[in-house]
């Protein structure tokens, strides 16, 4: 696929849009609602999963959820997936288990965020973690994309955002490790040239789905995030609670997503200054995990990794995460998880 083959792909109105186009329209009139609701295909309609309010036997509970084994059931080795979010579709709160990345790839659309109206226009991304409601609107020709990152996988595959301190590590930092964080985080790139190949080539590998498209998306989302922070031009929009939230509590949860292999609450206490039992306390109260649950989650989570995407030896990725013996490393797993890791890798390969 090329990228004119893409664009006029992703502006060519599908089934479900014309349906919800067609919808939209007979809204603005009582009489033509009617008449609409009359002669709908409710075949079309439970076949597709379309969002029609007004029709009763279709149900929407707000907020709805959206769960990330659900999204990945045919995609389970990726941990990215891009699809156009329908236009028209009607406005319906709802949250997910997953980070969502809205990029607005022509036109603009308006977003409610917690209860912040927010309008993005070409060129804009907003990613939005699991767990906020929020609602999107799209009633005209623009074409925004939908990017879903599994946060169970996050961690692992995306270490290098959080190894060192920066906009994005603090905003991902927080939502992973601690019990408040932002609802949002917006980047206005003005539209830039950089930013739109990037996006069209995840929009492509995640539509295209061939041999080692999986491995390609992460690497594209990693750059893509590279040339955020890179770029000065870029601006960056946080909703007022980050503005205002602990830096110096960034800074420890960050060293230790870099350090996690060795470091240690005396290690941090040198690092920062702090007694131990006060960072032990600042943790634990900021976090709802222990200093030990966290480096054992970070840990198990690094391995896990390995085990679905390496053919080490178990010794190997004890040694590599930082488990100084093995059997200890085993023990631990099991415990966790309820099988050994080989058993974990076994299952995988089945």
């Amino acid at each position: 696929m090329t990228i004119n083959e893409l664009d006029k792909y992703l502006k060519t109105y599908t089934v479900d849009e014309l349906f919800y186009k067609e919808y939209y329209l007979a809204k603005q009139d009582p009489a033509k609602l009617k008449e609409f609701i009359d002669k709908a295909d409710m075949k079309l309609i439970k076949e597709k999963s379309l969002i029609v309010p007004d029709i009763d036997d279709v149900d929407i509970m707000e907020p709805y959820l959206l769960i990330e084994e659900y999204v990945f059931e045919h995609k389970k080795d990726y941990h990215i997936l891009a699809s156009k979010h329908f236009r028209y579709t009607p406005e319906f709160t709802h949250k997910h288990s997953f980070f969502e990345m809205i990029y607005v790839y022509s036109g603009k659309c308006e977003q409610n965020i917690m209860g912040d109206n927010i309008l993005l226009k070409e060129g804009d991304i907003c990613i939005v973690p699991p767990d906020v409601e929020h609602s999107i609107s799209v009633f005209d020709d623009s074409v925004v994309i939908n990017v879903i990152i599994r946060s169970t996988t996050f961690n692992d595959t995306f270490l290098e955002v959080l190894s060192e301190e920066n906009i994005l590590s603090s905003f991902f930092t927080k939502i992973l490790y601690t019990k408040n964080y932002n609802n949002y985080i917006i980047f206005r790139t003005n539209n830039s040239d950089s930013i739109r190949s990037f996006m069209s080539h995840i929009i492509m590998e995640s539509i295209e789905n061939e041999q080692y498209s999986n491995k390609i998306l992460d690497n594209f989302l990693m750059i893509l995030f590279a040339h955020l922070l890179r770029d000065k031009k870029h601006t960056v929009e946080l909703p007022k609670e980050l503005q205002k939230s602990n830096k110096q509590l960034t800074s420890i949860l960050t060293y230790i997503q870099g350090n996690y292999k060795s470091v240690t609450l005396e290690d941090l206490s040198k690092e920062f200054h702090f007694s131990v039992p006060y960072l032990s306390k600042l943790i634990k109260a900021n976090t709802g995990h222990t200093f030990k649950e966290m480096i054992q989650t970070i840990k198990l989570n690094k391995a896990i990794e390995l085990l679905a995407s390496s053919d080490l030896k178990i010794r190997d990725i004890s040694d590599l995460i930082g488990y100084e013996d093995d059997n200890h490393f085993i023990r631990t797993f099991k415990k966790v998880y309820g099988v050994s890791p080989n058993q974990y890798r076994k299952n995988i390969m089945k």
